[in-house]
């Protein structure tokens, strides 16, 4: 018996807010990475850099939308990959890194990904939310990697960071990362990165006595790589 096809999109709601706090409160609880504003879409990397650069309460809407493509949804997954652009438009919401690899994980395997991971946003535990929103703004993704002595702690994603400086304000963020990692994304074997990589599009992956960690920028990178071989993956909505 076939197996059912994957949606490639996930979705991507319509906002309520009128700025980019309220948005980044919106899009934390909700836990999406795209979001549809009436200017055009937000995505929660635009919301981090100006978390970073500590203008989410005083820049406007508009300046956190981003001009994404679209795709048509015959061919998605492969056209996704020829984009360059982490994040696309299509019907049913948009694709992501994350949504791409929930249908190409078979096409895919996590420890293909694993070995083209490039060094990701790296914090200590001490380090202030602040400090990991300026890591993923530097390094173009949403989470960042808590490490103490070489070891793993945890990971501090940008939902978590953006719900903290939306409710609490800039002092909010000084609070240590040690405090905010997560600990869901840390992942023993390949089958849970796989598990990882598809409902956060990153994860840490502690096999064999080491740990490779791979982010969102990552897993992007490693669907790019695999080109033709994400043709005719998922399906509509």
């Amino acid at each position: 018996m076939p197996r059912p096809r994957v949606p490639l999109a996930e979705p991507a709601p319509e906002l309520e807010a009128s700025s980019p706090a309220e948005a980044a409160a919106e899009m934390a609880r909700a836990g999406c990475l795209v979001a549809l504003a009436p200017a055009g879409p937000v995505t929660l990397d635009s919301l981090v850099k100006l978390a970073a650069g500590g203008r989410l309460h005083s820049a406007g809407l508009a300046e956190a939308v981003a001009a994404l493509p679209r795709v048509p949804g015959r061919s998605a997954a492969s056209s996704y990959a020829s984009l360059g652009s982490k994040y696309a438009l299509a019907p049913g919401g948009a694709l992501t890194p994350r949504s791409v690899y929930r249908a190409a994980r078979r096409a895919l395997p996590p420890a293909e990904v694993a070995a083209l991971a490039t060094p990701p946003a790296v914090v200590a535990p001490n380090a202030t939310l602040r400090g990991a929103l300026r890591r993923m703004a530097e390094r173009g993704s949403v989470c960042a990697f808590v490490v103490r002595a070489g070891r793993l702690k945890g990971v501090v994603d940008a939902w978590t960071a953006l719900l903290v400086a939306a409710e609490e304000g800039e002092g909010g963020l000084d609070a240590p990362c040690g405090e905010r990692a997560r600990r869901e994304p840390v992942a023993g074997s390949h089958a849970e990165a796989a598990e990882a990589l598809g409902r956060y599009g990153f994860a840490a992956l502690l096999a064999g006595g080491s740990t490779v960690l791979i982010d969102d920028v990552s897993l992007h990178r490693a669907l790019v790589a695999a080109g033709g071989r994400l043709r005719g993956l998922g399906g509509g909505r």
